[in-house]
């Protein structure tokens, strides 16, 4: 396996302070969404050279309940798996790929119900707030740098972190020595959602927290709307397609 440098950048972005963040406040020229993003950032264009795109996840394992960190036994710190987008590697394949080397897992994608933005496909125009999705759940953007090598300085740049919802099955097996050479004391470990919480950092703790209520909401919906399909009273359907237009107010909600 070809080694590649996993040097993280050098700041870390801040997660949002709800005592700060509504739907109308404004701060010296900040605007500011929803509560569980911070404010927005200047209109910016960056070269090639001055960026870097990469890919976390948020993997839960639903038979259990529990979420999956990365442990580093010798630093004794805890993260979810992430890193940067190779040349010619897909987003998508990137956040699998760094949860399978980080924690020894094969990872596949947690479809959600979200409050998306992506439009909806040309066959279903109108069904947004009725598909699952696996699109990110959150963006985070950082500088990092300055470097130097040698006599020449590296003025560094901005790096993107697309986060995603992933799962492993309940029968899944972690499997030994899939990481970079600088990995080797990375262990997968699966977690309770509190004990996970305590570990992270603040940033990362918020985008895990929002992630699970989003699967928790989306297990609640999908049990209403199964058990709407099994019951063939026609008084059932009505309550059961009254169900599916609370189901969307929660995923609206749920932002």
């Amino acid at each position: 396996m070809p080694f590649r440098s996993k040097r993280r950048p050098t700041t870390t972005p801040t997660a949002p302070d709800p005592s700060t963040t509504n739907d109308n406040s404004t701060e010296m020229g900040t605007r500011f969404y929803t509560e569980n993003s911070t404010g927005s950032i200047p209109d910016s264009c960056f070269w090639v050279h001055d960026f870097q795109l990469g890919a976390s996840m948020v993997v839960v394992q639903p038979s259990s309940g529990k979420v999956l960190l990365v442990n580093n036994t010798e630093r004794r710190t805890w993260f979810l798996p992430r890193g940067r987008k190779d040349i010619g590697e897909t987003l998508e394949q990137c956040a699998l790929r760094e949860a399978y080397e980080e924690t020894g897992y094969r990872v596949d994608f947690l479809p959600l119900y979200l409050p998306s933005r992506a439009p909806a496909p040309p066959s279903r125009p109108d069904a947004r707030r009725e598909l699952m999705v696996s699109e990110p759940i959150f963006i985070t953007s950082h500088d990092f740098g300055p470097y130097r090598h040698g006599n020449r300085v590296d003025r560094g740049g901005q790096y993107m972190i697309f986060y995603y919802a992933g799962q492993i099955p309940a029968d899944a097996v972690r499997e030994e020595l899939t990481g970079m050479p600088d990995e080797e004391h990375y262990v997968g470990t699966l977690l309770e959602l509190d004990d996970a919480l305590s570990l992270l950092s603040r940033l990362e703790a918020h985008i895990m927290k929002i992630a699970y209520s989003h699967w928790q909401n989306t297990v609640e919906i999908e049990q209403e709307r199964l058990s709407g399909e099994s019951d063939r009273h026609p008084r059932s359907r009505r309550r059961a397609r009254a169900g599916d237009s609370n189901s969307e107010r929660r995923v609206s909600n749920v932002e």
